[in-house]
């Protein structure tokens, strides 16, 4: 298996990445969960933040849409590596919710963070309000 971590920004006309959300989730939990990916999604600003993960090929065909995908520019590879198992449990993809507050996010993003290395938990933290 392989594990990215990637960032991107927006061609969103607002600016915010958070306005591109239900169109790549409504993509990404269907297609994912029949490729075997697994992953989390961030957002701040103008930034996507995400950790993707799964088999070799699924990732590689993952990234091909990704750099094709008119929602990203500027997409810039964190992390690149191969694992034993999975870091994000069965997750076809985690966001936050608009109903749920910054606050309770984090927190909950804390726990999802528990089990993964510290090399992909660093750039997820480096978002997270002190």
């Amino acid at each position: 298996m392989r594990q990215i971590v990637y960032r991107s920004t927006t061609t969103a006309d607002s600016g915010r990445a958070a306005d591109d959300i239900p169109g790549i989730l409504r993509q990404a939990v269907a297609r994912n969960g029949i490729d075997g990916i697994t992953g989390l999604l961030y957002t701040q600003e103008s930034e996507f933040l995400q950790a993707i993960e799964g088999p070799v090929d699924s990732i590689s065909d993952l990234l091909a849409r990704l750099h094709d995908d008119g929602r990203h520019r500027k997409i810039e590879i964190l992390v690149d590596r191969p694992i034993e198992r999975r870091e994000f449990g069965d997750w076809t993809m985690i966001y936050r919710d608009r109903r749920e507050s910054i606050d309770a996010f984090d927190d909950r993003l804390r726990v999802l963070l528990s089990g993964v290395s510290d090399e992909t938990v660093r750039h997820f933290r480096a978002l997270q309000p002190a």
